[in-house]
C-alpha cells in the first residue's frame, strides 16, 4: 500500500527520517519514537540534540580507543577509507517501491536457497543479516537485489526480469543508504552494524557485474575492478574507530574467520616464485610487504581445493583484506600488481562454480563481438533488438499500447533503419557474436559527421498503426526543450540508442559499442549528449558522463497498477572529450 505524501521536518529525529516519516521535533524524544518505544536520536551538533543513554555506545565511551588504534589488534590493515559515492541523486520523497508477492519470493529465495546465501555460508550469518534487514530497509532491498541477481543465473528463462528487479532494488537501497545523514552512523555500533553487511553484500553484487561484464582491452577490465574494488572496500569507512566493538559483538563469528585467515601463512606452492619476485623489482619494504600479504592470502585460497564454499568466501573477501599500500599498486596499474591480479583470476577461474563467480572462466575473459558497419539485409534483426531490449520501459508501451501497434513498430523500425543504413554516412553500429555472426547488439547517433535528418520521434513513426501521437508529441517537446536548455546549439554527438538483446545481455556488447561512438566523438573532440532512463545514470557515469538537466512527463500506469497514472523521467548527461584527445 503506498504510503502518504509528507512534508519533510528538516530538525527531526534521526528515527524518522530514516523511516521516511514526518517528526514533530519535540525533543528529547519525538512524539513518533516515544509511541513506538523507540530511540530518539537527533542529529550530533544540532541544538538541543539528545541522545537516547541506550543508544550511546560510541568508540570514545567503550574506551575502545581511536581507528587506528583499535584496527591493530584484529590484523587487518587499519585504515579509513572514503564511503564511495553510491548513486548520484537524493531521494524522489515517497519513492519506496510498492511492496508485491515478486519482492516476497525474492525473500523467501533468500533464506531458503541453499546456494543463495553469502559466502560465509552459515545459517548464523543468513539469520543475522536477516535481524538487521529487517531494522534497517536500505539493507532489506540490497538483499531483495542480490537475491533476484541470483534468480537472473540461476533461471536463464527469466533471466531479464530478474536482472531488471535487481538493478531497481538495488538502486533503491542506495538511494535510502545515502539519503542518511552521516551522524546516523555515529550514534552508536548498532547503527554500523548494518551497514557493515550492506557494504559486504553490495560488494559480492558488484563483483558479480563486474565478472559478468566483457571488455574489449585490458585496461578497460582493470578499470572496472578498481572501481569494484572501492566500491567493496567502502566497508572500512562503516568499521573506522568500530573494531573491537564489532569484533565482540553480534558479527564475532564472521569476524573470527576473516582474522584467521588474514594471520594464516598457505601452505602450498602454487604462488612461491611471485612472492620472491616481488622482492626483486624496487619497491620499497612496505610495499613489498603489503604486495606479500596479498599473496600469501592468494595461496590460502589456492590451498582450499576441498572446501568450496570456504575458497568462495575467500574469493569474495580477497579485495577487502588485501593492505591498502597494494591496492594503490592495483589502482596505478603497476605490473607487479597486475601479476597479482592474474593470480587471482586464476583462482576465480577454479571457484567458477559459485553462482557470483561463474562468469570468471578463463576461456570466455576475451572480446566475445565484433564492432561493425551493418549491412541493410540486418535492419530487420536491429528492428526486433529494439523492441526487445525496449519492453521493460513504460513510455514505449504507452505510446505503442497494444500488440498490433507494437507490430507495426517493428516494421516501421526495420523500413527506418534500412534506410538509414543506405546512407554511408549515418551513425549505426552493431556488436557480432564472434561464435555465431548473430547481430546482438547496435547503437545509433547522429553527429555534424553523423547527421540524422529528423528525430525517431517526431518523423512518420506519428503516424504507424495504433500510436498514441500525443506522447510521441509530448516526449519530442520535452526532450528537444532540455537539450536546447542544456546545451544549446553547440556541436556535439548524440548517442539515441544502445539496444542489446535480453539473451546477451550483461556480456559487454553494449559497453563496446558505447566505447565506439566515444571513440568518433573524441577523434572529432566533440562532446557526447544523451537522454538516459533514471536505471541507466550509473552506468553512463563509469564512462564519464555527467548529468546537467533532466525532463519528466505524467503517463498512464500499465495495466495492474493501482495507482492511474506514474512519472516517466530521463536524465540528460554530457560527457566531455577525453583530455588525451584535446590539444
Amino acid at each position: 500500500m503506498m504510503r502518504r505524501r509528507h512534508k519533510k521536518s528538516r530538525k527531526g529525529c534521526l528515527e524518522c527520517k530514516r523511516r521516511h516519516i514526518k517528526c514533530d521535533e519535540t525533543r528529547p524524544r519525538c512524539i513518533n519514537c516515544a509511541t513506538a518505544e523507540r530511540a530518539c536520536p537527533y542529529p550530533i551538533g544540532e541544538e538541543g540534540s539528545g541522545t537516547s543513554p541506550a543508544e550511546d555506545v560510541s568508540p570514545t565511551a567503550s574506551g575502545s580507543g581511536s581507528g587506528s588504534g583499535s584496527g591493530a589488534g584484529l590484523g587487518y590493515a587499519p585504515e579509513s577509507e572514503a564511503f564511495p559515492e553510491l548513486a548520484p541523486f537524493a531521494p524522489a520523497e515517497d519513492s519506496t517501491p510498492v511492496a508485491n508477492m515478486v519482492h516476497a519470493e525474492l525473500l523467501y529465495h533468500f533464506l531458503t536457497d541453499p546456494h543463495m546465501v553469502y559466502p560465509v555460508a552459515t545459517v548464523i550469518a543468513r539469520d543475522l543479516v536477516m535481524q538487521q534487514a529487517l531494522r534497517e530497509p536500505y539493507l532489506l532491498h540490497q538483499i531483495l537485489a542480490l537475491s533476484a541477481r541470483h534468480l537472473s543465473i540461476s533461471r536463464p528463462e527469466s533471466s531479464l526480469f530478474y536482472y531488471n528487479q535487481a538493478v531497481q532494488l538495488q538502486t533503491h537501497a542506495l538511494t535510502l543508504f545515502n539519503s542518511l545523514d552521516p551522524s546516523y552512523f555515529s550514534i552508536s555500533v548498532s547503527h554500523r552494524m548494518p551497514a557493515f553487511i550492506f557494504s559486504a553484500v553490495l560488494g559480492v553484487h558488484a563483483l558479480c557485474d563486474m565478472l559478468s561484464h566483457r571488455e574489449a582491452d585490458f585496461s578497460s577490465t582493470l578499470g572496472r575492478y578498481v572501481g569494484y574494488l572501492h566500491l567493496h572496500r567502502g566497508i572500512y569507512q562503516m568499521m573506522d574507530g568500530y573494531w573491537e566493538l564489532m569484533r565482540d559483538g553480534e558479527l564475532k563469528p564472521i569476524f573470527d574467520t576473516g582474522v584467521q585467515w588474514y594471520e594464516s601463512t598457505g601452505k602450498g606452492s602454487h604462488c612461491e616464485d611471485i612472492r620472491e619476485r616481488i622482492g626483486t623489482v624496487g619497491l620499497d619494504k612496505e610495499t613489498v610487504e603489503a604486495a606479500r600479504k596479498a599473496i600469501d592470502l592468494l595461496q590460502c585460497i589456492f590451498d582450499d581445493q576441498t572446501d568450496s564454499s570456504h575458497r568462495t568466501h575467500r574469493l569474495v573477501s580477497w579485495a577487502v583484506m588485501i593492505p591498502k599500500d597494494f591496492v594503490k599498486l592495483i589502482e596505478a596499474g603497476r605490473p607487479e600488481a597486475v601479476v597479482v591480479l592474474g593470480y587471482y583470476f586464476v583462482a576465480l577461474h577454479l571457484g567458477r562454480n559459485a553462482w557470483m563467480l561463474g562468469d570468471a572462466d578463463l576461456e570466455t575473459m576475451g572480446p566475445a563481438f565484433t564492432i561493425a558497419r551493418p549491412t541493410t539485409a540486418d535492419a530487420g534483426r536491429i528492428a526486433e533488438i529494439h523492441l526487445a531490449a525496449m519492453d521493460s520501459n513504460p513510455l514505449l508501451h504507452v505510446q505503442f499500447p497494444t500488440p498490433e501497434s507494437l507490430v507495426a513498430l517493428q516494421e516501421f523500425l526495420a523500413r527506418y533503419t534500412a534506410g538509414q543504413l543506405e546512407e554511408p554516412a549515418s551513425g549505426v553500429l552493431v556488436a557480432r557474436d564472434v561464435e555465431t555472426d548473430e547481430v546482438v547488439s547496435f547503437a545509433k547517433w547522429e553527429s555534424p559527421s553523423h547527421p540524422e535528418a529528423v528525430k525517431l520521434e517526431s518523423g512518420d513513426l506519428q503516424y504507424s498503426e495504433g500510436c498514441r501521437r500525443e506522447f510521441l508529441d509530448g516526449y519530442v517537446a520535452l526532450a528537444e526543450g532540455a537539450k536546447k536548455r542544456s546545451f544549446g546549439d553547440k556541436p556535439c554527438y548524440r548517442l539515441s540508442f544502445v539496444c542489446t538483446h535480453p539473451a546477451s545481455q550483461g556480456r559487454g556488447a553494449g559497453t563496446m559499442l558505447t566505447r565506439a561512438v566515444l571513440d568518433l566523438a573524441d577523434a572529432d573532440r566533440l562532446p557526447v549528449y544523451l537522454e538516459s532512463t533514471e536505471e541507466a545514470v550509473d552506468m553512463y557515469k563509469k564512462f564519464g558522463f555527467e548529468a546537467i538537466d533532466s525532463f519528466e512527463m505524467e503517463i498512464p500506469s500499465r495495466a495492474g497498477s493501482e495507482m492511474p497514472s506514474a512519472v516517466y523521467r530521463e536524465v540528460c548527461m554530457v560527457r566531455n572529450p577525453s583530455p588525451s584527445v584535446v590539444r
